[in-house]
This record gives C-alpha cells, sequence and structure tokens, in this order.
C-alpha cells in the first residue's frame, strides 16, 4: 500500500515557482509622479517638436517645388542648395533636440527607477513571487503560464508610499 502511495505521490508535479510580470515602463509612467514628469517634458519638448514638424513641412514643400520642374537651371540649383542647407540644420536641431529629450528622460528616471524597483522587490517578495520579469520591451516572459502581471499593484502599492 505505501508502495501505491508513494508512486501516486510521485505522480504530483510539484508547483512551480511564482512569476511575476511588470510593465516597468508603463508602471513609472502610470504613477502621479511619472505624469507629472511626462506632462512637464511634454509641455518642455512641445514647442521644439512644432518647430521641427514646420522645419520638415518646408523642406517637403521645397523638394515638391523642385519636382514639379518648370524652372532654368540656376534656379533649380539655387533651390536645390537651399533644401540641403535646410535638411542640414533640420537634421542637426533634429539630433539636438533628441539627445536633450534622452537627457531629460535619463534624469527623469534617476529619480523614479530605484523608488520603483525598491517597490517591485518589497511586492514581489510580501507575495511570494520568485521572480520578476520587465516585459517593456518583449512578451517573451508570457509564455509562462503560471505568471500574473502585476504592474497595476505596483502602481496602487507605489501611490501608497509616495503619494504626496
Amino acid at each position: 500500500m505505501t508502495a501505491l502511495a508513494g508512486a501516486a505521490f510521485a505522480q504530483t508535479p510539484a508547483p512551480g515557482p511564482k512569476i511575476a510580470l511588470v510593465n516597468m515602463q508603463n508602471a513609472m509612467t502610470g504613477t502621479s509622479e511619472g505624469k507629472a514628469a511626462e506632462q512637464q517634458l511634454d509641455e518642455e519638448f512641445t514647442p521644439r517638436k512644432a518647430k521641427l514638424d514646420a522645419q520638415e513641412k518646408e523642406i517637403a514643400d521645397l523638394q515638391s517645388q523642385l519636382d514639379k520642374g518648370g524652372m532654368n537651371d540656376e534656379a533649380k540649383r539655387k533651390l536645390t542648395e537651399d533644401i540641403d542647407h535646410k535638411t542640414l540644420l533640420f537634421n542637426l536641431a533634429t539630433e539636438g533636440a533628441d539627445g536633450d529629450l534622452r537627457a531629460a528622460q535619463i534624469k527623469v528616471l534617476k529619480d523614479l527607477a530605484p523608488k520603483m524597483i525598491a517597490i517591485i522587490a518589497q511586492y514581489a517578495k510580501d507575495n511570494g513571487y520568485a521572480m520578476v520579469f520587465d516585459i517593456s520591451e518583449s512578451d517573451t516572459p508570457r509564455m509562462y503560464g503560471n505568471a500574473t502581471d502585476i504592474t497595476e499593484a505596483v502602481i496602487a502599492a507605489y501611490e501608497k508610499k509616495y503619494k504626496r
């Protein structure tokens, strides 16, 4: 009889470790602190984006004018030089704006990320999760059938701890 009980016990698979999934990007932007930072970045960079959009449209309009043709060689040469010059300035301005935006985002993350990571670690510990995967950039960890998305719970825990 004990041999049968042992065989039955051996066939029951042990439950795997509890796995948590968190979209770190959504978790950080889902907090009031993250929303405020996002709003501040929008306010700071929207005017620059509008200016770049206007420059891009101007270049496209000039290119369209060149494509239509109907002008002498000297006018084509001058228009081509103007397009090239404006394109160069646009590309430099775009690179500068992108760099400034990245620097501003890094500054925000430098303050927000460590606090969020601490909340996630504590939440995982308190709720018995053995592993936590960030799914911000990949869905690969979703293949685990016993994984639970804790993003919303982590946002709530963050808000509870850091609410101003």
